[in-house]
């Protein structure tokens, strides 16, 4: 899990090589071209690569989905998820829902799908980590008690499980996939508002409406998924009307792509964030933490080194996270030098003694530097050379994970998040708990843990995300990372598109769509 959400944020850059050749778009006026980056093996449902995989939001449906423009859910093949105690769920599905091969959706679709995707330890198997049986080839939490009816047993309980049900890697399969599951790399047959009509993640993809869907209708009758090397050229078929739609802005026109789409463009706080970390031997004072936070001048490093396509981070928690707050970090992640200063006097008058030098390490094989820099030039400046902040380059990402992981660093160093479902949930447990599996810093507090026990039994969910929020406030307190800020999410569409929004991942949400 967290080698994947951790590697993710680390191929923002552009792809290397030519692009693929411009292709001149279909005269339909009920179909948008979508441009894509160049996909890897897109082998089943469970496949969450950002480049080829955003097809598959169209193709299938799961449980419940997306309310579009929002990181709530709703019941979609599901008529009912029930349960009495966060463990134990049972699963009433709508009858005669169908795949696009004509057969009915059943539970044992569901069961079967699920077992086959965490069994093939696809990106997305750790989701079915909670289940009783996750690691064996069929999940004993997983029983079908009827054509439409299923019932899930998790190893403890977790209210927030249901929460991961829209996403992909939960749809059902059907039965000719199931029998022969290397079929999906062909032509996936899938049970959502598109059916595939062509399938080449690598070049182009072509999806039609089917017209048999029992929910809503999108308005689009048809979209081409469209797969580019070179980002640049990408763009210049969205200027020029060959592609209509794309969320690859290239770093180059971040300063002028408003302008350039004449305002057709979406932006918004994304679901990403960048922290740095502290492991628990270094800088082990918690007013020696803050000054450091304090003396980072956030606004403007992320306006002069990203231009604005970085947002401040006020919050642990990614603004799309559905229980995140405006605010919840205050003063602690402002940018104020004279209290950066104080906490520094404060932390040197109980005796704490900062190491000569404090060195600050990130991933050399992307563009972490060109922010790393400025980072520790402004906490050497506001605290006055009393603290000496070195970036400390390590050649590539498996390197430096692999030193991350292994406990070898002597200092800082940078974690980016990619939230595996909306949630804050997904921050707070997987990044600080001490079971945590990307808790690379080490951060014990038995209350923390507590509050996130507390969050995962209880059946309220607005309850639920108080104790979440109760949690992330003691983050705050004892600060063992520094949140710098949150990735933008950025789109541009053409004059045929009038309306579009994005799901909660950052992709097109086709259901959004309206046409000029």
């Amino acid at each position: 899990m967290s080698r994947r959400r951790l590697a993710a944020v680390t191929a923002l850059t552009l792809l290397p090589g030519a692009a693929l050749a411009g292709t001149a778009r279909a005269d339909s006026a009920a179909e948008i071209v979508v441009g894509t980056c160049q996909a890897y093996q897109i082998s089943n449902v469970g496949t969450l690569d950002a480049c080829g995989s955003e097809p598959l939001d169209a193709l299938f449906t799961g449980l419940t989905e997306y309310v579009p423009g929002t990181s709530r859910a709703r019941y979609a093949v599901a008529t009912s998820i029930t349960t009495k105690d966060n463990r134990v769920y049972h699963v009433t599905l709508r009858k005669g829902w169908k795949f696009h091969d004509g057969t009915e959706v059943k539970a044992r679709n569901f069961v079967e799908a699920w077992n086959q995707t965490a069994a093939t330890k696809t990106d997305s198997s750790f989701l079915f980590g909670e289940i009783e049986g996750y690691g064996k080839r069929k999940m004993s939490g997983l029983k079908v008690t009827g054509d439409h009816t299923f019932t899930i047993t998790l190893s403890a309980p977790l209210g927030v499980f249901v929460k991961r049900l829209s996403m992909s890697a939960f749809s059902p399969l059907p039965d000719s996939t199931l029998k022969n599951p290397a079929s999906f790399e062909k032509k996936p047959v899938g049970n959502g508002p598109y059916r595939v009509v062509s399938w080449s993640p690598s070049s182009e993809s072509v999806v039609e409406r089917s017209d048999d869907y029992p929910g809503a209708k999108p308005a689009v009758e048809r979209i081409v998924y469209r797969a580019y090397r070179d980002e640049d050229v990408l763009y210049a078929d969205l200027r020029s009307g060959d592609v209509d739609f794309t969320t690859l802005i290239p770093s180059t026109k971040l300063a002028t792509f408003k302008k350039d789409l004449d305002g057709r463009v979406i932006s918004r706080p994304g679901h990403v964030n960048q922290v740095i970390t502290f492991p628990a031997k270094v800088a082990a004072n918690t007013d020696f933490r803050k000054a450091i936070s304090m003396a980072i001048d956030r606004e403007r490093i992320t306006r002069e080194v990203f231009g604005g396509g970085r947002v401040p981070a006020r919050s642990f928690v990614p603004p799309t996270a559905e229980g995140s707050r405006r605010d919840p970090c205050g003063q602690v992640c402002a940018y104020n030098p004279n209290k950066a200063r104080k906490y520094l006097t404060k932390a040197l008058a109980s005796g704490f003694r900062p190491p000569a030098v404090l060195p600050l390490y990130y991933n050399a094989d992307s563009a972490h530097a060109d922010w790393v820099k400025p980072v520790a030039a402004s906490v050497n400046k506001t605290l006055g050379g009393k603290v000496k902040v070195v970036p400390k380059p390590i050649r590539t990402f498996y390197e430096f994970r692999e030193a991350v992981t292994g406990g070898r660093l002597d200092g800082m160093f940078r974690v980016g998040w990619q939230l595996d479902f909306p949630h804050i949930q997904n921050v707070l447990a997987p990044m600080y708990g001490s079971d945590g599996v990307s808790n690379d810093g080490g951060y014990r507090n038995p209350r923390f843990d507590a509050l996130l026990r507390a969050a995962d039994r209880q059946r309220s969910s607005a309850k639920a995300i108080k104790l979440y929020q109760q949690a992330e406030a003691l983050l705050v307190r004892d600060l063992p990372a520094i949140p710098l800020w949150d990735y933008g999410q950025l789109a541009g569409f053409s004059e045929r598109i009038a309306k579009a929004g994005l799901t909660p991942t950052g992709w097109l949400d086709p259901m959004t769509v309206r046409l000029a």
